[in-house]
């Protein structure tokens, strides 16, 4: 069994300030004091597991929370770039609350997520886009890696997207994203490709 634990990096400045980040990699998509802080936390969480590689997002905000992780973890980081977040077009550093104002309909009226098929409209990622690029880079990883322990380090909506892979469900906003420095854990069976959720969003417990 090949076990994928993914992480959700910690939180941006964007993120308080709802800026929709995609891919953009600016100072305003580094990580808080807090965001900061979440990351050590999360490696404390962790210290003592054995993962037989680390795989992250080579965009800025997972580096940081990739180099907190390996700081208490004796894994070396590897980056792919199909591990990074949804490309979100136009949308790209808008404000998330002035989109809500401005084109209410494009997004979920309980959740207040966009809606699945608006980001290709804005010439961004579709959630199928996204599963392309992490499946192709998830088979390569069972077949090359069957047995290991594997953690990411990537972001709410590719980690979400993927999640939905796992479950052969359709795009919906009834999943949310996972939070920041949360943990989400996947399984695949290397023999009969069999996919598994096996929890979702777990975030760091402390005494």
């Amino acid at each position: 069994m090949t076990t994928f634990d993914w992480v959700r990096h910690g939180q941006t400045q964007a993120n308080v300030d709802q800026i929709m980040q995609g891919q953009l990699d600016t100072a305003v998509t580094h990580l808080t004091v807090n965001g900061l802080q979440q990351a050590e936390r999360l490696a404390q969480w962790l210290q003592g597991s054995h993962y037989d590689q680390l795989v992250s997002s080579p965009l800025h905000r997972t580096r940081q929370t990739t180099a907190a992780l390996t700081a208490k973890l004796d894994v070396l980081p590897q980056f792919d770039d199909r591990l990074m977040e949804a490309d979100y077009g136009q949308w790209t550093g808008e404000n998330f609350r002035v989109l809500q104002e401005r084109q209410p309909a494009d997004f979920d009226p309980l959740t207040g997520e966009a809606l699945p098929d608006v980001l290709v409209a804005a010439g961004g990622e579709t959630y199928r886009d996204i599963q392309r690029r992490v499946g192709q880079w998830l088979a390569e990883e069972v077949v090359d890696h069957p047995d290991d322990h594997i953690l990411v380090v990537s972001h709410g909506l590719t980690i979400k997207a993927t999640a939905l892979l796992m479950l052969n469900a359709p795009a919906t906003t009834a999943l949310p994203e996972p939070a920041n420095t949360s943990v989400t854990r996947m399984e695949i069976d290397p023999a009969t490709g069999r996919r598994y959720l096996r929890t979702y969003g777990v975030t760091a417990q402390f005494n």
